[in-house]
């Protein structure tokens, strides 16, 4: 007889070898540290944590480390979690990705939870039996799935997580939400050391983050002059890349202040069309007839600040730099890049006359919703001051 629980799968992937990307991985290592205290207080077990090196987790009580395996074939994450799911008999389960919940709490998880249980066990329950519930439908970071096992031919075919929602709902009998309304809890994600710039800001940052987070390369990531900005009445805003219609809701409502908005490529990752080299940008267009200096020069006449998904322009040169280039581009860190084209643009977004911060979908899709906390708090202690 199966017991009636839910379990999780904790999914690490591995860390890269230069100092801005043992940054984002020892920040994802402190911020699982963080969810595994979260899911042990909610009662869900089990908990499995699945990478390549676990070594950082021995003596952490209630979990088990599944290290994996080295195949000729590469690594496939559907066919990875689909296996751990059969090894471990999981069902219902949630899936995270190691950095995909570094704001998720108690009482985010416990929604989770208690919507996953009646729709796997409920006798008279009015949640529907097969049930998905996912942060992103277009873009999963993370994903809890009632009647698993069900799913299992799905799961299989998923090559990465961001894609999993949308194949759900697409392809099988689910019936998926989106699980939107206590953003950013359920938005932020650690991808990038402009990610982590931006969580260390939010009041609910948690304590294991909070301490990886106080690392002075971080001081790096233009956010402080990105918030004064923002909070400032009347201040100008621009932002581009994938920017989420929600997200940029979300600032609105925290400021007062004019928002330009360039959003273009959303889901270029999960459709694929990013490994396809079939990423298009209008702003790349004009990045390449005026030049780096050029183009920042005239964002700058529009805006007073910038947070920008350069991934989009990146992807539009066809050359897509290394995770490496990219954390270094975010940390403005010129001797550490060696694409011409991409040394030459974060040169460019250094030197313009208005701050500029660099990073990936994250900063303009879960961390606006982080900065628009941080801006309506520092505007809300503004209003005290002066009442």
């Amino acid at each position: 007889m199966q017991l009636e629980t839910v379990s999780a799968v904790v999914m690490v992937g591995p860390g890269g070898t230069t100092p801005p990307e043992h940054l984002v991985y020892h920040a994802i290592q402190a911020a699982v540290l963080d969810l595994l205290d979260v899911l042990y207080a909610q009662g869900i077990q089990p908990v499995i944590v699945a990478g390549p090196d676990l070594d950082w987790l021995d003596g952490v009580p209630n979990i088990i480390c599944d290290v994996d395996a080295v195949e000729n074939g590469g690594f496939h994450f559907g066919q990875r979690l689909a296996g751990l799911i059969e090894t471990y008999s999981l069902s219902p389960v949630i899936y995270f990705g190691a950095g995909s919940a570094p704001l998720l709490n108690q009482d985010m998880i416990g929604l989770m939870h208690g919507m996953l249980y009646q729709s796997a066990y409920g006798r008279e329950s009015k949640i529907p039996p097969n049930i998905a519930l996912t942060n992103n439908l277009h873009s999963s970071d993370w994903i809890g799935i009632s009647h698993v096992q069900e799913a299992l031919p799905i799961i299989r075919q998923a090559e990465r997580d961001n894609s999993l929602a949308w194949m759900l709902q697409e392809n099988w009998d689910f019936d998926v939400r989106v699980l939107s309304g206590v953003r950013p809890a359920s938005s932020m994600d650690l991808d990038t050391p402009s990610d982590l710039a931006i969580v260390r800001h939010h009041p609910e940052c948690p304590p294991h983050l909070r301490e990886a987070l106080q690392h002075p390369l971080l001081d790096r990531v233009p956010v402080n002059d990105i918030i004064d900005v923002a909070a400032r009445d009347g201040s100008r805003v621009a932002l581009v890349g994938r920017v989420s219609p929600l997200a940029w809701q979300a600032l609105s409502k925290a400021t007062q202040c004019w928002i330009r908005c360039y959003s273009e490529e959303r889901g270029m990752v999960a459709s694929e069309r990013l490994n396809r080299g079939e990423v298009d940008s209008l702003l790349g267009r004009m990045l390449a007839l005026l030049g780096p200096e050029a183009f920042f020069a005239e964002l700058a006449s529009l805006a007073d600040a910038v947070i920008m998904d350069s991934r989009v322009l990146m992807a539009a040169t066809g050359r897509y730099p290394s995770a490496a280039e990219r954390f270094a581009a975010d940390l403005y860190l010129m001797d550490d890049l060696h694409d011409p084209w991409l040394r030459t643009f974060t040169q460019a977004a250094a030197d313009a006359p208005i701050p500029v911060l660099l990073g990936g979908h994250g900063v303009v899709s879960g961390g606006l919703y982080a900065l628009a906390d941080v801006i309506a708090l520092r505007r809300k202690g503004a209003g005290k001051q002066g009442s």
